[in-house]
């Protein structure tokens, strides 16, 4: 078991390497709006039940939606095990704007986190992860005016993102109480860069590039509830907020000429500052609340609302400021442990269903734009009665409408995660 975690552990650091500096979630003009689009906190295991957790969460995982809740990984079959758990996730998009459409793809390192149990009581974690993604490039041509004759190609290439590293601490109160505070440092470079050529002309390219870098600290604070019904079933109540928080930074933009002869793009004109200027914005608040009814290690039915307040914050630009509104997302979801004491391998098995439903932070052309998605997967345990789990979800969804001159997304989400875990504070015993 050891060698199969030390292979494992080799695969993730390789992937990690490679995944971490590739782009976001998959061409998405949405992420376009100020400093992107904001990265779902959840893990695989918590994506196929639809994005829930705010009140429940059990050993098999780390649990990032609500800091209160981490010092549940103390426990797995009675003993106490410290949790590290790495997790991707990718897109494959359709996007339609009338009888336009184009496919994309992208997968990315979605969160490397880890739980450690210092009492039976208390838990601290660490973490790093997404905050916001920005992942959009698009090509037109367009006329010259004053000569229609001639055509250029305009190509807008907007990556990049802000990266959240974290520092939790959960602690667990008359053994039916839960709290927690995560504090956060969220940091990044976001890059709006246009190009342009004459059409079939790529010896004459003009180029203005922006690139933003910001850094800031900010507090998450978490809080739990459980009560017994019974012997079987309990109740769970939760939730999360996050408060607003600063991030300053500099904005620089550049101008230059370029020219491609079919080995990529090189300078024949060195770049011109246009400006060097610092900035500050706001991150918005965030309030979670979810219940739960438990019968652990069986079955869980959840459901969460979850609020981001984008009114009032302070944006990369007026048209986001403009474009982004408050959200308001519903989500539901179902687990299911066929025996938890069998020696069965399938039995092992977590099974997960979800649903959500959100209005985004997106209003565009007076439209509300709306996002459905439906998830299912697995837990599947690393070896026999083995605590360590690779978690499999899918989802399906769309959101926005192709008319309206408006874009509709439908997209297939794949969300995997690993859940290492070791006895590593119990001392082993020589009879």
């Amino acid at each position: 078991m050891l060698r199969n975690k030390t292979t494992l552990f080799s695969l993730i650091s390789i992937l990690t390497i490679q995944l971490a500096f590739g782009q976001g979630q998959g061409n998405t003009p949405y992420s376009t709006f100020g400093y992107g689009e904001l990265a779902e906190v959840s893990s695989a295991s918590q994506d196929m039940m639809g994005g829930t957790g705010a009140s429940f969460a059990n050993a098999f995982y780390v649990n990032q939606i609500n800091p209160a809740l981490l010092v549940k990984n103390r426990v797995a079959g009675g003993l106490k095990y410290v949790s590290f758990n790495v997790g991707f996730r990718g897109n494959s998009r359709t996007i339609t704007s009338g009888d336009l459409s184009q496919n994309d793809f992208g997968f990315n390192l979605d969160n490397l986190s880890l739980s450690i149990p210092v009492t039976s009581n208390y838990a601290i974690g660490a973490s790093i992860r997404p905050y916001s993604m920005v992942d959009y490039t698009s090509v037109t041509n367009e006329r010259v005016i004053g000569d229609e004759d001639q055509v250029f190609t305009k190509t807008v290439d907007n990556n990049g993102g802000i990266t959240r590293v974290a520092l939790t601490n959960s602690v667990r109160l008359f053994n039916k109480v839960y709290l927690g505070a995560e504090l956060n440092y969220n940091f990044g470079t976001i890059s709006k860069d246009s190009s342009s050529f004459l059409f079939g002309n790529t010896s004459n390219q003009l180029r203005t590039n922006t690139r933003y870098t910001m850094g800031g600290a900010g507090l998450k604070f978490g809080a739990a509830f459980q009560q017994k019904l019974n012997d079987k079933w309990q109740i769970n109540v939760g939730g999360a907020f996050e408060k607003s928080s600063e991030l300053n930074g500099d904005v620089l933009r550049t101008f230059g000429s370029y020219a491609d002869v079919g080995n990529g793009p090189f300078i024949t004109r060195v770049p011109d500052t246009l400006s060097n200027t610092s900035f500050a914005l706001t991150t918005p608040e965030q309030f979670r609340v979810g219940i739960s009814l438990e019968s652990p290690f069986k079955w869980v039915f959840a459901a969460d609302y979850h609020t981001t307040r984008w009114s009032g914050t302070k944006n990369l630009d007026q048209r986001a400021e403009q474009v982004k509104n408050n959200t308001e997302e519903y989500k539901f979801g179902l687990e299911y442990l066929p025996n938890s004491s069998s020696t069965k391998f399938l039995n092992q098995v977590f099974y997960r269903l979800g649903y959500a439903r959100a209005k985004t932070a997106y209003v565009i052309n007076g439209t509300e734009i709306m996002d459905n998605r439906f998830t299912m997967g697995a837990s599947i345990p690393m070896g026999f009665r083995s605590p360590s789990y690779v978690n499999i979800g899918l989802g399906l969804g769309n959101r926005g409408i192709p008319t309206n001159n408006l874009i509709r997304e439908n997209y297939v989400r794949l969300s995997i995660s690993a859940t290492l875990m070791s006895p590593w504070f119990i001392q082993p015993k020589i009879d």
